[in-house]
């Protein structure tokens, strides 16, 4: 490798072409990342001048100065690397004590560091990542600074097709180094990289994978929103930032990178805010003819005692409206509302919930609502409205309860999602067990009639006339719904969560209304009772059948339960399930239908289910302590000849994109049967897996079974409430992927695919 840096013998020229950039530096740099400076004036005038001036005179005096202050190398992470792959090279910039250069903004005084590339063909350099810089006060001006030693890292991508050799590599670095004086400084530094058939370390890879992270990147799980403040005058219009705290990241500041048509006052402001909460103010210039949609920079808390430093990349959406009302990615996109007022996601809302009454999950439980149907057809109209009516209020105050459970996440600092009890371990134990005994009551076993007499097994509820048995179906039809996403519910619930309380309970019960209405409407309307079949043996029969759709819906939940409890939670929980049939069915042979040692028989059940419960639950699967259910694997392939699906972040994507590889992501979770469904009839399909091998692209993996933050929060970036959501990314880094539908075709897919090397 080589190196250069600064002499005197070059400068002359070199300083006059510099005047014009020196000159400016009175005031604050806006510039895009790795771009050439731009700056407008928001320093005062007087200090303007004396700015000015002393860097004039001082870059006179840098003639005759010498050596520069700052050496600049350029390093590599591989001596020689592969065709198709990425190098990554860091500007090694090692400055004398007491001197310093600029970052990409440097503040309201200075010239940030620039890099231009000489490369050879095949070879492209990728934006320059940013350590987090020193912030420096002094005369009522702030800059951003590097001190001591930094390295600017720039990933070089090698093309597929790049011929092997020795590859000379070149770049000219230019930087403002200020200390008592400021000098501009620039060096071409050049390194060579063999490139063939296999990939070697450089002497320099473990220093550039230390600064490597220090990077400052996004958070997914870190949610930060901005708006627009009352303009206090011209040159002063209040931004408000505001999020909640993660893991103990509260900044204090905020770092803008800027851009051609506004200014940021490094001066940050620290707002009271709510517990678990931060809220910043910083003060922006409007130079354009309109105040920026979206404004990003870093988000910083600066170290303190033994606590390291620690900053995140926020790109916000302030066009707009008051703080709060607009939900922001940290990647840089904002949630989706799907263009339409309240009155449009309403109405999404409520068709979305007609929609779940025919999905997969809910289909066990409309049976049974079609046999209630049957056997209130001959009831009197009032008792029919009744629990019409009750079964409609449970499936409302069952979403309510989610409403409520959402927003006692959000406010806790969490991030909720559609289904997300069905992360939740013991949820899923309980569920398999209910599923399992209304599948026992179906058979016969004991009696527990869903349509019309009662809900459990304690007695007293036999006299509440239904009432209570049509409520519980009503929630009984929401637990099973929530594993499946409908049509436009993806777009409404993904508006929903992204709103206040107020109005995540009013998509919650419209949705509620849509999941009830089509029962509701039948029990007050009798005389459309009279299109079903007529009361009769049949029934019996019925009944028994649609035990089977039940019963294999509690081997799904059964699948999904077992594996947080260990390797022998299969044979334990089954055992378990045995031991509750063996208990319902002497509670109906013995208690319910028995005529004799009632109390014997109902004592061996508590005996059986005490049993089970202590031994099984407690001692074998100990269930209070679960695993997390999400596989660590960095590869996972469903067959022998299925997708080869890597292990989604954020990172994975971004690398392999700027590897110039189309991107497949699918954010999926086992207990989500729609994505089980897209899954296996329209992605990891023949046409797909071979499309995907021919274009080269890579499949990625988002499993939400486990509670993720970082994909909870790419969920709402793209305005999804909840999986499944698929992305199709193209080779070309700069285009924003392709959002497929909630419910997927093998077509859908493969035009997906093409488009994204077109």
């Amino acid at each position: 490798m080589q190196s250069g840096c600064l002499t005197s013998g070059s400068r002359v020229g070199e300083f006059r072409e510099n005047l014009g950039g020196i000159e400016a530096a009175v005031s604050p740099a806006r510039r895009d990342p790795g771009g050439p400076v731009r700056r407008r004036g928001w320093a005062r005038p007087a200090w303007g001048l004396v700015t000015a001036v002393g860097l004039w005179l001082t870059g006179l005096l840098s003639l005759t100065h010498g050596a520069s202050a700052t050496t600049a190398t350029l390093l590599l992470s591989a001596a020689a690397a592969r065709p198709g792959t990425t190098v990554l090279a860091g500007i090694r910039l090692q400055m004398t004590a007491g001197w310093h250069v600029y970052w990409r903004n440097p503040g309201e005084s200075g010239i940030a560091t620039s890099i231009e590339w000489h490369l050879p063909p095949g070879i492209t350099a990728g934006e320059v990542q940013w350590p987090p810089p020193e912030t420096i006060t002094a005369s009522d001006l702030t800059t951003y600074v590097y001190g001591g030693e930094t390295v600017l890292l720039v990933p070089l991508h090698l093309a597929p097709d790049l011929a092997p050799g020795p590859k000379h590599l070149e770049a000219n670095v230019s930087w403002l180094e200020c200390a008592q004086l400021c000098v501009p400084g620039d060096a071409t530094v050049s390194a060579t990289l063999d490139v063939g058939t296999s990939t070697s370390p450089s002497a320099a890879a473990s220093l550039l994978a230390t600064w490597e992270q220090r990077v400052v990147r996004s958070n997914p799980a870190l949610e930060a929103r901005a708006a627009w403040g009352k303009p206090a005058s011209p040159e002063a219009t209040p931004l408000m930032i505001e999020g909640v705290a993660w893991q103990g990241f509260r900044p204090t500041q905020f770092l803008p990178y800027g851009g051609p048509d506004y200014e940021i006052k490094p001066a940050t402001t620290i707002l009271p805010a709510n517990p678990g909460r931060f809220r910043l103010q910083v003060t922006a210039k409007q130079s354009g003819k309109a105040l920026p949609l979206e404004v990003s920079g870093l988000l910083l808390q600066p170290a303190t005692g033994s606590q390291p430093l620690r900053a995140f990349e926020v790109g916000l959406n302030p066009g707009g409206g008051s703080v709060g009302s607009v939900p922001h990615s940290p990647a840089g996109g904002v949630a989706a509302t799907a263009g339409g007022s309240l009155a449009v996601m309403l109405g999404l809302a409520f068709l979305g919930g007609l929609i779940l009454n025919v999905m997969p999950c809910v289909l066990p439980v409309i049976a049974l609502k079609i046999l209630s149907f049957v056997q209130q057809s001959k009831e009197a109209p009032q008792r029919v409205r009744r629990l019409g009516a009750m079964y409609g209020l449970g499936v409302v105050v069952s979403f309510l309860a989610l409403a409520a459970m959402v927003i006692g996440v959000q406010r806790a600092g969490g991030a909720a999602s559609w289904g997300m009890q069905m992360q939740n371990p013991y949820f899923r134990l309980a569920l398999t067990v209910l599923v399992t005994l209304v599948a026992l009551n179906l058979f016969g076993l004991f009696e527990i009639n869903l349509g019309g007499s009662a809900m459990g097994a304690a007695a007293a509820w036999a006299g509440k006339e239904g009432t209570v048995g049509a409520f519980f179906n009503g929630v009984l039809t929401t637990a099973l719904a929530t594993p499946c996403t409908a049509p436009f519910l993806t777009v409404a619930l993904g508006f929903a969560f992204t709103q206040s309380p107020l109005i995540i309970v009013l998509m919650f019960v419209t949705t509620a209304l849509g999941l009830a209405a089509p029962y509701v409407a039948l029990s007050w309307h009798p005389a459309w009772l009279r299109l079903l079949p007529k009361p009769g043996p049949w029934m019996a029969r019925f009944k028994v059948g649609m035990g089977f759709p039940m019963l294999a819906t509690a081997i799904w939940l059964f699948d999904l339960t077992t594996p947080p409890f260990g390797d022998g939670a299969t044979l334990w929980l089954g055992v378990l399930l045995v031991l509750l049939a063996l208990a319902a069915w002497t509670w109906g042979e013995f208690v319910q239908r028995g005529d004799r040692r009632k109390p014997l028989a109902a004592t061996l059940c508590f005996l059986l289910v005490g049993g089970g419960y202590g031994f099984i639950l407690e001692g074998q699967l100990h269930w209070r302590h679960p695993t997390p259910l999400s596989t660590s694997t960095e590869v996972v392939q469903d067959s022998p000849e299925g997708i080869r699906w890597r292990r989604w972040s954020p990172e994975a994507v971004e690398t392999a994109r700027n590897q110039g590889h189309p991107v497949l992501v699918d954010f999926t979770a086992r207990w989500c049967f729609t994505c089980k469904t897209n899954k296996k009839f329209a992605i990891d399909v023949a046409a797909v897996r071979a499309k995907l091998q021919a274009i080269n692209a890579v499949a990625f993996r988002a499993d939400d079974t486990d509670p993720s933050p970082a994909i909870a929060a790419e969920l709402r970036r793209y305005g999804r409430a909840g999986v499944p959501l698929v992305l199709v990314f193209s080779r070309q880094s700069a285009q924003p992927p392709q959002v497929l539908p909630a419910v997927l075709t093998p077509r859908l897919v493969l035009d997906a695919l093409a488009k994204a090397v077109e």
